[in-house]
């Protein structure tokens, strides 16, 4: 499973106030290539045999039992070129309500960073900017508002190697007593500057390097972030995903977040009236726009990974040039991607969500997965691997 330090993460409250030096042209490690193939088309119609999907039901309820976080539902889709297609909701999408179903929306979190960086990739191809491109270079007013951005490129931002610290502790901590807080993207850039941990070189994972490319893309295209994600959904036909603007309501029918075992312990003395069962749902999330705001469910999720994570949606060149990664502290990142061994994927958490989405270019195979609570994932991927994507789980090492 991909672990990455994503818009919720151990020691939320503990940001220290650190400075940024944008990182120079040429200090970043030679990076990582991966080849690069044409997923195999997922074909709904192929369902899997009887005796993997049993297998796979059994596993998912066994840790639906054991989950270290108390997480009440489960989603999974898995297409295997050779086995065929499968998907499922596991558990309960509301506690002592309704059950989980594939139709139910759920929060994808960071999984949104890949819809958004494949949208600008695809403005690359038209040649409205360049990954060579600095902020200074497309947006002159956000450069002179937030000079320790001035320099950073758009490589560097897509890629997490601009070293630009994460608003993304902070901003939880904002969350977690005031859930209906509301912030701009002036107010995230502004929170990841003045409340960030420093990174060090070559870069690190920080989710205000796609607020800042939201600014610059608004500029640059006359569209708002939310447009160009949903255009790229639509691309895609994923008619059940969407990036809202505003407090970013689910539809339904939906998964109710839940704040879990885990973030309740961390945070229970600044909100006394969390506990692990407390719908966080509801709570504002406009503070991952497209940096992590998205929603999905299981059937879109997995047309994402059957598409690569945007990868073949792309000309080969600039898809090769995605591809290749920087070793940073979330692991192989390439631009908006990661590799683990031969697969390429990303995971996604929000308060009271996570969810994964991974393709592997060589085979065709995809996995896609999605809980209801904080941090449910922490233990999924030893309990159900095995049964429902082994060559994925040995790669992502769990």
């Amino acid at each position: 499973m991909v672990r990455i330090p994503s818009l919720v993460a151990a020691g939320l409250v503990a940001a220290l106030a650190a400075t940024f030096t944008p990182i120079a042209a040429g200090a970043v490690p030679a990076p990582t290539a991966v080849a690069l193939a044409q997923p195999v088309p997922i074909d709904r119609s192929r369902q899997m045999p009887a005796a993997d999907r049993a297998a796979i039901d059994t596993a998912a309820a066994q840790y639906l039992g054991q989950s270290i976080d108390k997480t009440p539902g489960l989603w999974l889709a898995v297409w295997d070129p050779e086995k065929g297609y499968y998907e499922q909701g596991y558990g309960q999408a509301a506690i002592g309500g309704a059950p989980a179903t594939t139709k139910d929306a759920f929060r994808i979190g960071s999984i949104t960073k890949t819809v958004f960086a494949t949208a600008v990739l695809e403005r690359v191809s038209g040649g409205q900017l360049a990954l060579t491109d600095t902020v200074r270079d497309l947006d002159p007013a956000l450069a002179r508002k937030y000079p320790a951005i001035a320099k950073a490129t758009v490589k560097q931002l897509l890629g997490m190697t601009s070293r630009i610290p994460d608003y993304a502790d902070a901003a939880v901590g904002i969350m977690v007593s005031d859930p209906q807080h509301s912030f701009t993207r002036d107010d995230l850039i502004s929170l990841g500057l003045a409340k960030g941990k420093a990174i060090p070189a070559p870069g690190g994972y920080s989710t205000t390097n796609y607020i800042i490319l939201g600014e610059v893309m608004k500029k640059v295209t006359g569209l708002t972030p939310e447009q160009l994600v949903n255009a790229v959904f639509r691309q895609s036909g994923m008619k059940q995903s969407r990036l809202p603007a505003g407090p970013n309501v689910l539809p339904s029918p939906k998964a109710t977040g839940y704040s879990g075992e885990l973030l309740t312990a961390e945070f229970g003395a600044l909100s006394p009236s969390l506990t692990t069962t407390s719908d966080v749902g509801a709570w504002r999330m406009d503070w991952g726009k497209e940096g992590g705001g998205a929603y999905s469910n299981i059937g879109d999720l997995a047309k994402w990974g059957g598409l690569c994570l945007g990868t073949s949606l792309l000309p080969p060149k600039l898809a090769t040039q995605r591809l290749k990664t920087t070793k940073i502290d979330a692991g192989n990142y390439g631009l908006g991607i990661i590799r683990q061994g031969d697969w390429l994927a990303h995971s996604g958490q929000a308060i009271g969500y996570e969810a994964n989405v991974a393709c592997n270019p060589k085979t065709g195979a995809v996995v896609a997965l999605a809980v209801n609570s904080t941090y449910g994932m922490l233990d999924v991927n030893g309990a159900i691997g095995d049964a429902a994507y082994p060559a994925y789980a040995k790669a992502a090492g769990g």
